[in-house]
């Protein structure tokens, strides 16, 4: 199994859409389909962690 290629700690899990590495669950964005390296550190600081209420944020509605 593949080894995050941004912390080295966690099970790589996903691809990034835009530089394609292999990052663990921790470090990517599901909802943009992008690692935190190829988002900005600023963006990174204030999402990680938080549940977003999408519906709100983006303005659609969110269905599962």
């Amino acid at each position: 199994m593949a080894v995050c290629e941004i912390c080295k700690r966690n099970q790589a899990k996903f691809v990034c859409m835009k530089c394609k590495r292999k990052v663990c669950s921790s470090c990517y964005f599901n909802i943009l389909g992008l690692c935190r390296k190829c988002i900005s550190r600023d963006v990174a600081e204030r999402w990680k962690g938080e549940r977003k209420d999408w519906e709100r944020v983006l303005g659609i509605e969110w269905v599962d």
